[in-house]
């Protein structure tokens, strides 16, 4: 670029000539489309210049109708503030006055107490309750007033207008109810103390029952409907080892009842209706624990037989076995066994020979099992021959005088008896036996039957008269010289 006065060249960027000093303007090239972005930028900037202006006027006409209102309405909001005061004022001194209402009432009380008028000192804290039922303080004092006048049941009530409420601290909850507790101790009242503490739905006096009230026992088998004796089982669920008492009539157990110091066994059919219930130390009973039992005990079992039926060779004891509580009786002539029969006592020789047993199981009322039979054949080895048999006999009546000798002379009679092995036969119960009959022999020779028979064992040698039962059958006859 040259200088338009001096005409030298001027350095790009120089504002000014350096040779003459004169002032350089550069006036750049039209372009509409530069121009056309400087107006809009410069009309968008006179909007915000205009929105900023409207903004500030807003704001202050705002603030001038705020004050145009207070300037309007001041009595009105004055009114307001001091309305706020002294509602703020009034609370704090009916809480004053609150407080000393019940230490004024309570002042009372000890004044007409000192001067000797309980009636009167009650009637004070009366009031001061009344118009200050939410002060606990007061109610406390009445209560232990009432105590001093031996009113225990107003005591009580008046302790349990805080334990009926909610309005009142669980550590004040809690000295209610230890006071009414206390009381009902001195009175001896005990049973008013479970009573006191039945709702179990209470935390406070959940934890209350668990110092004052034992746990209910324990009654083992629950109830319900056996057969057989049962035993009942009565045990503390708290392990705290407290007595207990029961009943079995129905009554509520108290220490007039029965202690407990063992099973208790029902044995007899019917119904049974038993309470328990344990007692602390301080003299409170637990709630009742209550079962019924009806016990149908049925036939009793039958009784088992240790050695079956069969054939035996040697002596065996037959051995019977019961439940305990129950007797066996038996029979060995075919009918049933009743309570009329022979009792089994202990182990029972088995009879030689056959028999037949029958035995039952009774109860103490008569209820008998079913029975069981049998059937034992007992047969031991032949140690006597038929010569040695009769020999026996020869031997036994010589001995008792019967024959003069082994010839079978007899004493006054002339000719001999004879003794002829006859047969063999089993005695029920007593075993095999050889029969021997005797003959009267005359001196011409002629042998005639006495009509006797005798009857040796076969095992032994042991030597019997045979005769005849009632019913015809074989029966041992022991031997007289009479």
């Amino acid at each position: 670029m040259k200088c338009p006065n001096c005409g030298k060249n001027i350095p790009e960027g120089h504002m000014y000539c350096d040779d003459c000093g004169t002032e350089i303007n550069i006036v750049p090239d039209f372009e509409p489309e530069v121009e056309n972005e400087i107006n809009i930028s410069l009309s968008g900037l006179a909007d915000e210049l205009n929105k900023d202006a409207r903004k500030k006027l807003l704001r202050k006409e705002k603030i001038h109708n705020f004050f145009s209102i207070i300037k309007a309405h001041w009595r009105a909001a004055a009114i307001g503030v001091v309305a706020v005061i002294g509602l703020v004022l009034f609370v704090v001194f009916l809480a004053s006055y609150n407080d000393r209402s019940s230490n004024y009432y309570m002042g009372l009380a000890e004044s007409a107490k000192a001067s000797g008028d309980m009636e009167q000192a009650i009637g004070y804290l009366k009031r001061g309750m009344t118009e200050n039922p939410a002060n606990s303080e007061i109610i406390f004092r009445l209560s232990d007033y009432y105590m001093e006048a031996e009113k225990p049941d107003e005591a009580v009530e008046t302790l349990k207008t805080i334990t009926s409420s909610d309005k009142f601290a669980d550590d004040i909850v809690i000295t209610a109810y230890e006071g009414i507790i206390s009381i009902y101790k001195q009175t001896g009242e005990f049973d008013k103390i479970t009573e006191v503490l039945s709702d179990t739905d209470n935390k406070i006096v959940a934890d209350l029952r668990a110092k004052y009230v034992p746990s209910s026992p324990i009654m083992l088998p629950e109830s319900g409907t056996y057969e057989g004796i049962v035993q009942i089982k009565i045990i503390t669920s708290d392990n705290q080892n407290n007595p207990i008492y029961y009943t079995v009539n129905g009554d509520v157990p108290t220490t007039e009842s029965i202690l407990y110091e063992g099973e208790i066994a029902i044995e007899t059919d019917g119904e049974y209706n038993i309470k328990a219930a344990c007692v602390n130390d301080y003299g409170i009973f637990s709630t009742v624990t209550e079962c019924n039992y009806v016990l149908e005990k049925g036939a009793p079992v039958a009784p088992e037989i240790m050695e079956p039926s069969g054939d035996y060779n040697q002596n065996t004891m037959i051995v019977a076995v019961a439940e305990q509580g129950y007797t066996i009786f038996y029979t060995t002539d075919g009918s049933d066994p009743t309570m009329e029969s022979k009792q089994y006592i202990s182990p029972i020789t088995m009879p030689v020979g056959t028999s037949h047993f029958k035995f039952a199981t009774f109860d103490q009322d008569g209820n008998s099992s079913e029975i069981v039979e049998r059937d034992y054949h007992l047969v031991f080895t032949r140690l006597v021959s038929t010569e040695q048999a009769v020999n026996s006999l020869v031997s036994t009546l010589v001995r008792l005088d019967i024959l003069l000798d082994a010839s079978g002379k007899v004493r006054g009679v002339e000719g001999h008896n004879e003794y002829i092995y006859n047969s063999e036969i089993e005695i029920q119960g007593a075993g095999e036996y050889y029969v021997i009959i005797e003959n009267h022999v005359s001196n011409d020779g002629k042998s005639t039957p006495t009509g006797l028979m005798y009857a040796v064992n076969t095992h032994d040698g042991t030597v019997n008269r045979l005769g005849y039962d009632s019913s015809g059958k074989y029966t041992l006859i022991t031997i007289s010289n009479r």
